[in-house]
């Protein structure tokens, strides 16, 4: 399944997607079509990783002839790439004293892919021993050209064998499965290219967006209420107003009447006097009142969620 990309560099590039044996798109844990590029940008699993014997009594990793064969049909298709013997030479044909041929070659391979036409070429080398020269050839012959072509193969990706050849990489810290190995892509994309844990950045953006979804629904319906037994939207306003810095409460000194002037109250005004802070026993009128002989007292001044109390309010 191919899909026009961007215009990139001048160049126009058509996706290529992993194809599941029925044909239908290779789909990865997040549901999103894997590409042929992800695919070979992804380390090797497990299972496709072998180990042997080294110098030094070191196990070294590696990757079977079949196995790279197998990776290369999954991510071009049987029919999307090529492999061509480019040049093979015996080196060594020598008969021990015991009958046996030694045998070794050097071959050269080209791996093309179809499509594009892109190929990578490399070189391997196979040696045999057999008591008949026409096996010892064969042999040897045989393993040159399949070191070759996994030599070839590994500039394709990292799935072809080209994360073997980094330190610290082996099949006990190759990804068990797709899914982690993907995840682990990335990662490593995400510190080395942009020098931050993807995992955190992506757990700050989760953060923000319920944050923003939180606001906006308040904003859209502030009289909706919480039906999980959580606290309503109004009652999240009214918390975040007496958080916020413009709704502070002053602690004001009222003085005695002789030096202040009448107070006449406004009905419109965005000033809210508490109801301790009148006396209804002091004559009032509806629109100004006498404090003269109020006892000084602390009021609560604030300036937002409440309504201004006057006397005639309180049914004085």
């Amino acid at each position: 399944m191919n899909e026009p990309n961007l215009n990139i560099g001048g160049k126009h590039k058509e996706r290529e997607y992993i194809l599941n044996a029925d044909g239908t798109v290779l789909l990865d844990h997040k549901k999103a079509p894997v590409t042929v590029d992800r695919f070979l940008a992804s380390k090797p699993l497990r299972a496709e990783v072998s180990t042997r014997p080294g110098p030094g009594g070191k196990k070294l990793s590696y990757m079977s002839g079949d196995i790279i064969t197998k990776t290369l049909n999954e991510a071009f298709g049987f029919d999307g790439w090529s492999l061509d013997v480019k040049q093979a030479t015996r080196e060594e044909n020598v008969k021990d004293d015991k009958g046996r041929y030694h045998v070794a070659y050097i071959a050269t391979v080209r791996i093309t892919h179809q499509r594009s036409g892109v190929y990578r070429e490399d070189c391997g080398s196979g040696d045999a021993v057999d008591k008949t020269l026409a096996a010892a050839c064969g042999n040897a012959l045989k393993g040159a050209i399949t070191d070759a072509m996994k030599r070839a193969a590994r500039h394709f990706g990292e799935k072809l064998g080209n994360s073997l050849y980094h330190d610290g990489f082996n099949a006990n810290k190759a990804p068990g499965t797709l899914k982690d190995a993907f995840e682990a892509l990335d990662v490593e994309r995400a510190q080395t290219r942009f020098g931050f844990d993807k995992n955190n950045k992506m757990e700050s953006q989760q953060q923000v967006t319920v944050c923003k979804n939180k606001y906006n629904n308040i904003q859209s319906n502030p009289a909706s209420q919480n039906t999980s037994g959580g606290t309503s939207s109004n009652e999240y306003v009214a918390k975040q107003a007496s958080a916020t810095p413009t709704a502070k409460t002053l602690q004001v000194k009222a003085e005695p009447m002789e030096s202040r002037k009448t107070f006449t109250s406004n009905p419109h005004s965005s000033l809210a006097l508490s109801a301790n802070s009148f006396n209804p026993t002091v004559a009032k009128t509806s629109n100004s009142y006498d404090r003269s002989n109020e006892v000084p007292r602390v009021i609560n001044i604030t300036n937002q969620h409440s309504n201004l109390v006057t006397p005639a309010s309180r049914g004085a």
